[in-house]
């Protein structure tokens, strides 16, 4: 008989997975924040792909902070 109640949240399987999938879509988003940003001459000439990356790396850690302390 099948086990129905198996919890998969707890699976190292299904974390890897989902970290993986959480750092692709964080660089897909800030390559495509960089590409509009840069097509709509948004960003200043000494502004690099890294600074982006580093601006979006930081707003993401701030809200994952207020999330934790809201609990």
């Amino acid at each position: 008989m099948a086990n129905f109640s198996y919890n998969i949240k707890n699976d190292n399987i299904y974390k890897l997975g989902a970290n993986i999938g959480f750092f692709a879509a964080f660089l897909i988003f800030a390559s495509i924040f960089y590409l509009i940003m840069g097509f709509l001459d948004k960003l200043p000439q000494t502004l690099r792909y890294y600074h982006v990356i580093f601006f979006v790396s930081v707003t993401y850690i701030i809200g994952f902070a207020v999330l934790k302390f809201r609990k």
